[in-house]
């Protein structure tokens, strides 16, 4: 499991001799996310400082103050391996490795942080002890914890988040490709509403301009109907002329011819 706190140094602020820990919100002056503590002279300790840190156990009360020397009535538990803390950021538990010698058999047990006890080592306000108030049957009997789980959980949730983070991506780029391919079906209807209506205007000036010569064809062609016709009836005016002045004179000549005869006869 990581390292929650090991290599940060966290403040978990604890007072000297109380049997639970104070809840931190009490401990802290602030109106804000930060703030200072409100006595800087109780004894504070890093989280950093307790991995670790040595926990005993002991069924005796225990005062705020031990004497130099008590410790070895104790009994030595094991070292603080790591913090565990909760979803509200508090630390919940300390990770113990009890049991076995130089870490061999060894096995985790989590310490409610409530049930630990933190006693100065005499007049040194630096040096400390981490008691736990327990019996011999309560530390056999103590559940072993397996970080496997918190392990599985972390990386459930990793792999969560980076599904989350690739399904955000993934949305992302295909509403990117529908914006892209709506832009340029826009573009594309465009440009084919601007050659059709291109095309229209083409074709309308292409059919005033055949409509107007058909117009002066047929304006040509009437003229030159007309100019026929009446030459025509000129020619048939001036033939009829023609025969009219020929009948004319051939009644004429026989009236003539007629008048001759009459006057010979006689």
């Amino acid at each position: 499991m990581k390292r929650i706190l090991s290599t940060t140094a966290l403040a978990a602020m604890m007072l000297a001799g109380a049997a639970q820990a104070e809840q931190h919100s009490d401990q802290m002056s602030s109106e804000g996310p930060f703030g200072l503590p409100d006595d800087v002279e109780e004894l504070q300790i890093f989280a950093s400082d307790m991995i670790g840190k040595r926990i005993y156990a002991t069924e005796s009360e225990v005062g705020e103050t031990i004497e130099s020397g008590a410790e070895q009535e104790w009994n030595d538990l094991g070292e603080v391996n790591d913090l565990l803390l909760g979803r509200d950021g508090e630390i919940d538990f300390a990770i113990l490795g009890i049991g076995g010698f130089l870490g061999i058999g060894e096995r985790d047990v989590l310490v409610n942080m409530d049930a630990l006890q933190i006693a100065r080592d005499g007049d040194d306000a630096t040096d400390y002890f981490l008691i736990l108030n327990a019996s011999q049957e309560e530390i056999e009997n103590a559940p072993e914890f397996d970080s496997t789980a918190v392990n599985e959980a972390e990386q459930a949730a990793e792999n969560a988040a980076e599904g989350t983070e690739e399904a955000a991506e993934d949305a992302v780029e295909t509403t990117e490709d529908a914006v892209e391919g709506v832009e340029q079906s826009t573009e594309n209807a465009a440009e084919d509403a601007e050659q059709a209506a291109q095309d229209a205007g083409q074709a309308a000036e292409n059919a005033a301009e055949d409509a107007e010569q058909a117009t002066e064809n047929a304006a040509e062609d009437a003229a030159q109907a007309t100019e026929d016709a009446a030459e025509a009836t000129e020619n048939a005016a001036e033939n009829a002329a023609e025969e009219t002045g020929e009948a004319v004179e051939e009644a004429g000549d026989e009236i003539e011819q007629e008048t001759d005869e009459v006057t010979t006869s006689n």
